[in-house]
């Protein structure tokens, strides 16, 4: 198990403390390894061309992240294809309102 020592801004070290209780989590460990996981999710589901958001199907509402970090896995993708010649954004990406 690694240990890992974080310094927070006082905005985030606020938004840690404002998750736990809302997401019902035990610690503040929780949190950022919850954050992790879903960061990894997104990252990964961005390379492969897909977008991340949020939708209100009732009101057919789409409303796409946008993060720095995902960005930087949208360029990671297209540099790697790139290199190897092929391109995941010649595949259409998915609209999840269109699945509604």
């Amino acid at each position: 198990m690694a240990r890992l020592q974080l310094e927070l801004s006082d905005t985030y070290e606020a938004l840690v403390e404002k998750l736990q209780p809302l997401c019902d989590l035990q610690t503040k460990k929780d949190v950022i390894e919850n954050a992790l996981v879903i960061l990894g999710w997104a990252a990964t589901e961005t390379s492969r061309g897909l977008t991340i958001a949020a939708i209100d199907q009732d009101q057919r509402i789409f409303k796409e992240i946008h993060t720095a970090a995902l960005e930087g896995a949208k360029t990671f993708a297209a540099r790697n294809a790139a290199k190897e010649g092929t391109s995941d954004s010649a595949k259409p990406a998915r609209k999840a309102a269109a699945a509604a």
